[in-house]
């Protein structure tokens, strides 16, 4: 079978791939789009973050960007805008539910896999390219399920996922094109972090990317690119940075960490102690509730794990401190204060596993669990684990092996880096903050899939023939 045969690897050469393979790529979208109803049928009902709805809702009636359900609808900071003007959008064209949001959902992370299937393009050698991207299409959309299960809920997953590959896809143009596409690219990001503010470390990748090529290859050109980009995210985040100084008076140029107003009091201490021993989802009730719903929970000390305290009378001490939980249903400042100083003495008492040990267990937990579930049986544990596992292996083939001299891989890399870094080191190891690193996985894992795919064909076209001569008589 002959390899693909394709002329510029740009944007006019995935302009041809598409009008070429047209009717392939119609039934991937059409099969992908199926399986995707399939994920909203089996979810909806759950409303998801409970901000986004109240949000959405004010902004259609004219009561501005505010949480609040009754007057005075305050300002506010609970959220980036973005995702909010997206579901009021989606609740203006087809009316008010989450079944409307789903549903937009849905169309626009089609269009995420297009946007996957363009980088997958980029990044492969040029007689893999259009295989590349027909597999990054049908891994992203049929098998990615961890990107998916979002859909049928109020949450900003799908809308991050689509402006971060646009992102890629933008800096795979800038790559060729030169210096300004670097602006769109930035504004993209911009878009993101308007999205989610985790966006950042999307950002912060590129950032880190555009100055390693800048000191690779010192010239006015990547100047300019860092410049560019980071202006463009300047100026994306300009209006809501001013927003939030004329209607909250504070310079504050992203929701607040912990959807509370950021002069409010939270209790940092208890959420740096939870920091000292929770490795995954398994205790996110046990370890959150008492932060975030103090009036309706009540802790049972005796149900803390036993990676939770070090010594019997560590145990005790914990129990003194959530008996007095109990009593008060808050964390007041100085029991947070107690909580701090009990997560200060743990960190002391084992550097190691509070620096290493725990975040390499987050890390893994993250990456091999795929999607958010508290006490996952064993067998549920597995199936998740081989679910995703071929997608994380081919994705580190495509980047080890055919990918390695394009610089859209070294982005990609720095992206997936970032952000497992950075949560892996965080209060909260919640799997779907991991949902953006698999669109670029599965871009690797896609040429990686056409390199198997060509490789298969070539053994074969090799191995017919040779049967033919045998059974014809013929010498081999």
């Amino acid at each position: 079978m002959q390899e693909d045969k394709v002329g510029d690897a740009g944007a006019f050469g995935f302009r041809g791939f598409l009008r070429a393979r047209r009717l392939k790529i119609l039934v991937i979208l059409l099969l992908a789009l199926a399986v995707r109803v399939g994920f909203i049928a089996a979810g909806v009902g759950h409303a998801g973050d409970p901000k986004y709805e109240p949000t959405a809702i004010n902004i259609l009636e004219g009561h501005g960007f505010s949480t609040d359900t009754l007057p005075p609808y305050r300002p506010g900071e609970a959220s980036a805008p973005a995702y909010p003007l997206f579901v009021a959008c989606a609740y203006a064209l087809f009316g008010r539910g989450v079944f409307s949001v789903a549903l937009s959902q849905a169309l626009l992370d089609l269009l995420t896999c297009l946007l996957v299937a363009y980088a997958s393009f980029s990044l492969a050698p040029a007689r893999l390219k259009q295989r590349a991207a027909l597999s990054s299409m049908v891994i992203y959309g049929l098998f990615c399920w961890p990107t998916m299960v979002w859909l049928p809920f109020l949450l900003s997953e799908p809308l991050t996922l689509f402006f971060m590959m646009a992102a890629v896809a933008l800096c795979a143009v800038a790559l060729r094109e030169g210096t300004w596409w670097w602006c769109a690219a930035g504004a993209a990001c911009g878009l993101a972090i308007l999205t989610r503010p985790d966006s950042v470390l999307l950002a912060s990748a590129f950032v880190l990317f555009l100055l390693a090529r800048w000191a690779w290859r010192p010239a006015r050109a990547g100047a300019l690119s860092v410049l560019g980009f980071c202006l463009a995210v300047a100026f994306t985040l300009a209006p809501w940075v001013v927003r939030n100084y004329v209607s909250l008076g504070k310079f504050q140029p992203l929701a607040s960490e912990y959807a509370r107003a950021r002069d409010e009091y939270f209790p940092t201490g208890y959420l740096w102690w939870v920091r000292t021993w929770l490795k995954d989802e398994t205790y996110f009730d046990l370890a959150f509730y008492p932060a975030w719903f103090p009036e309706t929970t009540s802790v049972d000390p005796g149900q803390l794990p036993r990676e939770a305290y070090d010594s019997e009378e560590e145990r005790q001490r914990l129990a003194d401190l959530f008996a007095r939980y109990n009593r008060e249903r808050f964390i007041t400042p100085e029991l947070d204060q107690e909580f701090r100083s009990l997560g200060n003495e743990r960190i002391r008492r084992a550097p190691l596993r509070f620096f290493l040990l725990l975040p390499l267990y987050r890390a893994a937990c993250l990456w091999l669990t795929g999607f958010s579930t508290s006490h996952p049986t064993p067998y549920l544990l597995i199936l998740r684990v081989l679910s995703v596992l071929p997608i994380h292996l081919g994705g580190a083939l495509g980047l080890a092996l055919w990918c390695r001299r394009q610089p859209l891989a070294a982005l990609l890399l720095l992206i997936v880096l970032v952000r497992t870094l950075f949560f892996a080191y965080h209060y909260a190891p919640e799997t779907r903050y991991m949902a953006e690193v698999y669109p670029p996985v599965v871009a690797a894992c896609g040429v990686t899939a056409a390199a198997v795919w060509s490789y298969v064909n070539r053994v074969g076209a090799k191995l017919i023939p040779a049967r033919g001569r045998e059974e014809s008589g013929e010498p081999a």
